[in-house]
């Protein structure tokens, strides 16, 4: 032996510092990663603008909502009038469930929905959606909506079960909050009292004590 590293030694040396080099660099390369960093992005340059289609997508106004079909379907058009034949007619051909989805196209449509309602086979069905409604409903929108339920429970019993009987509990339950409301006037209280009696006499299961009677006549 001369003292001098053998080629093989020297091999395995710079075999040996490659490995640690590239170790280090993709060490470097990973934090690099993990703090969002990027080679073609230096410190103090603005980021790259956004393309002029996607700035016009943001700034683009909302599509405005198309009109509802029941606005020109015969069958709507012809239940606009007080006819309950053409009512009845509404209510047989689209049933509570498509005339209380109605309701959400508002207006017309909506008004004519709920004049419809009450001719439903299974217009009982529509009592719990109704009574959440009402109480969501500003002063001035809340006596259409109490006709409705008025009308709807005050239809006779039919000799079955119950379409609904949850939701028929939570209609009179709403009706006896709308009916406590002090602040209201006297039409629309007065129309959720009604609501409420002609539920209890459809065999709706609450406290009847509940229902207000600063309402009724004196004796």
């Amino acid at each position: 032996m001369d003292g001098r590293s053998s080629p093989a030694a020297f091999d395995h040396f710079a075999v040996f510092n490659l490995f640690l080099f590239q170790s280090r660099f993709l060490a470097f390369i990973v934090v690099l990663g993990a703090l969002g960093c990027s080679p073609g992005s230096r410190k103090g340059e603005p980021p790259p603008a956004a393309s002029p289609g996607a700035a016009s997508s943001a700034s683009a106004p909302p599509v405005a909502k198309p009109p509802s079909p029941r606005l020109s379907d015969p069958l709507w058009i012809r239940a606009r009038d007080e006819d309950p034949l053409e009512r009845a007619r509404l209510a047989e051909a689209f049933g509570a469930a498509e005339l209380l989805l109605a309701l959400d196209d508002g207006g017309q449509v909506a008004e004519t929905a709920l004049a419809a309602l009450p001719f439903a086979d299974d217009a009982d069905i529509a009592l719990g959606p109704l009574g959440l409604r009402a109480l969501q409903a500003a002063p001035s929108e809340l006596s259409p909506l109490l006709e409705t339920i008025l009308a709807v429970a005050g239809k006779p019993a039919r000799p079955r079960e119950p379409l609904d009987p949850e939701g028929a509990r939570a209609c009179a339950e709403a009706m006896l909050a709308i009916a406590s409301r002090t602040s209201l006037a006297r039409e629309p209280r007065a129309l959720a009292v009604s609501a409420a009696r002609a539920l209890a006499e459809k065999g709706v299961v609450f406290d009847r004590s509940r229902i207000p009677s600063d309402l009724d006549p004196n004796p």
